[in-house]
């Protein structure tokens, strides 16, 4: 049995982007100071009232309190339509608040996006996530049962939500065992530097651990091409290929594999502690996954739905254009606030409950739409699922026994620390 020990600190449709009436108010509303201020909410443990607010009285808010302003768009309809429309709203300037200039895949648009996602496609599609799923399966076995063999308590975050994912995404690149526990510490200081507070420098240094490691491992893997042997079959092995016959530029090979770490680790184990929280906070959803296992996967959708881990990245504009009331100069930067867009009362009926029974569940946009919509998508739900089954199946009773912790990159949600005491079955 699950319980709180304590309180814890279609889709193609897509509307042109002008505000409509208000929504009707729903349980997360509440009154806030003008001017609002979405940098002020972004990072607190419920975010959803914040998003409320702007759904309902600013859906293309301007942000003072950044230098330079930017906006945010809230609703769903707006969000799919910018999602849809990669002509004007460009990924090249960067996903973070701040400009950054050549990025792959989620850092840039048009034929050197499609270029680089053709590379990777072959690897992440279902079927091939599918044949991957004995080895996810028995590296969450692994380490659960290391972590939870017995009766104990914990930080759930380091103890198993931050560890999977980050083993599979290593072993899935090709990164030998021993260098895989100094990821998880670089994804971090990668991804707090998409956010306000944090640190460029030990930003650069993460990349820099991350390229001495790609550079090894991809020098090895040309060596044995050169010379006709068998490479391993991983991830630095097909970008290899496609540097040495000229499809990619070699920095073009690094920045996929970084890109390929943080967003392959960082959103995924940010689900798998919030689902454990809910399960926590909620014990009636636990109860409704161990009678019917069937719900396993409507689960995990609704679980991306309400929590949404990637809260909401940046486009900029190519040319100006029309937002709301005002006149966007070129480039500007606008977050794409997903996690609003997936709390939008227009869409689904009490969006702020986590229901099982939910339809259209598919329509959220978690791990984006259109072009940009997350490469990693089918391996991040396999890994979710793997793990709600395990939280369902073998804890007994788990409860908080401290305050959880939200990590600070405002553009990304998840859990740094979530102290439990937990009974095995």
């Amino acid at each position: 049995m699950y319980s709180a020990h304590m309180d814890a600190g279609e889709a193609r449709g897509a509307k042109a982007l002008v505000a409509e009436p208000s929504a009707p108010e729903t349980s997360a509303a509440q009154a806030f100071a003008e001017p609002y201020s979405h940098l002020e909410h972004a990072n607190e443990l419920e975010p959803a009232a914040g998003h409320h607010h702007l759904l309902q009285h600013c859906p293309f808010h301007r942000e003072e309190s950044h230098d330079p302003p930017f906006y945010v768009v809230s609703r769903h309809a707006d969000v799919l339509a910018m999602l849809t429309d990669p002509e004007l709203w460009n990924n090249r300037d960067g996903s973070g608040v701040f400009f950054q200039r050549g990025g792959v895949l989620g850092g840039a648009d048009g034929d050197d996006h499609r270029r680089q996602r053709k590379v990777l496609q072959d690897g992440f599609r279902p079927t091939s996530i599918d044949a991957l799923a004995p080895r996810v399966q028995q590296i969450a076995d692994e380490i659960w049962a290391e972590a939870f063999g017995a009766d104990g308590e914990g930080d759930f975050v380091h103890l198993f939500a931050f560890t999977f994912p980050a083993i599979v995404i290593a072993e899935l690149l090709g990164v030998a065992a021993q260098d895989r526990e100094r990821f998880g510490a670089w994804s971090n200081d990668i991804v707090s530097g998409l956010g306000l507070g944090g640190d460029p420098a030990k930003a650069e240094a993460a990349n820099v651990g991350i390229y001495e490691i790609v550079d090894a491992l991809a020098a090895e893997r040309t060596s044995s091409i050169e010379r006709g042997e068998t490479v391993p079959d991983d991830m630095i092995s097909v970008l290899t290929r496609a540097y040495l016959a000229g499809t990619l530029e070699y920095g073009e090979l690094r920045r996929l594999c970084q890109q390929l770490l943080v967003a392959g680790h960082e959103t995924t184990a940010s689900l798998i502690s919030f689902m454990l929280y809910r399960l926590i906070e909620q014990p009636a959803l636990a109860a409704q996954l161990r009678d019917d296992s069937s719900l396993l996967d409507v689960a995990i959708e609704e679980f991306l739905r309400h929590e949404s881990p990637v809260q909401g990245l940046f486009r900029t504009n190519a040319r100006p254009c029309p937002l709301g009331d005002d006149v966007l100069e070129e480039r500007t930067k606008v977050q794409v606030l997903f996690a609003a867009a997936n709390r939008d009362p227009q869409v689904w009926e009490a969006p702020d409950e986590i229901r099982f029974d939910r339809k259209g569940k598919r329509q959220h946009l978690a791990f984006g739409w259109g072009t940009h919509h997350c490469i990693g998508a089918a391996l991040a739900r396999q890994e979710a699922r793997v793990a709600l089954r395990l939280m369902v199946e073998r804890f007994d009773h788990v409860e908080l026994i401290g305050a959880v912790a939200v990590n600070q990159p405002f553009v990304l949600r998840g859990l740094t620390t979530m102290p439990i005491r937990w009974t095995v079955r």
